[in-house]
């Protein structure tokens, strides 16, 4: 690796596995002095979903946006009192290790701390989890909380 680490990336999704490497992350930035992004991915099967029930698209975005919402705050929760860090949170749709991948490749120089299993334990049984998938393919550290 020969960029320098200027940010750490965190995908949460309110599991108590996303807190534990919310946590970890801050200890990291302050250490490497860069801030923290809180990184909700609305999972793209959900849109679909959504979609097929009749919602348009300013509801599929409210739906997105709440669950963004809800994990954000647990999060906050977890890391009351915490200081001495920059923390940012940014949203997206789609499929939650593509888009933790993707984020890495737009932004040379992040480093990915994220937690081993998230609220879909059952899914990733099935066909590999978001942690293994960005593990295997993103081009920019991760490290994996369990």
């Amino acid at each position: 690796m020969s960029e320098q680490i200027t940010e750490i990336l965190v995908p949460v999704d309110g599991s108590s596995n996303s807190t534990r490497a919310a946590l970890f992350a801050t200890d990291l930035a302050k250490a490497f002095g860069v801030g923290v992004r809180l990184f909700y991915i609305f999972p793209a099967a959900s849109v679909e979903i959504i979609g097929m029930a009749g919602m348009s698209r300013a509801d599929i975005d409210q739906a997105a946006q709440a669950s963004a919402q809800k994990a954000f705050d647990a999060t906050h929760q977890a890391m009351e009192g915490i200081s001495g860090v920059t923390i940012e949170e940014e949203t997206s749709m789609g499929d939650p290790a593509e888009e933790v991948i993707r984020y890495t490749e737009d932004n040379p120089g992040t480093m990915v701390v994220i937690g081993r299993r998230g609220l879909s334990a059952m899914k990733s049984l099935m066909i590999g989890s978001v942690s293994d998938k960005v593990l295997r393919h993103a081009k920019s550290p991760v490290m994996v909380i369990t």
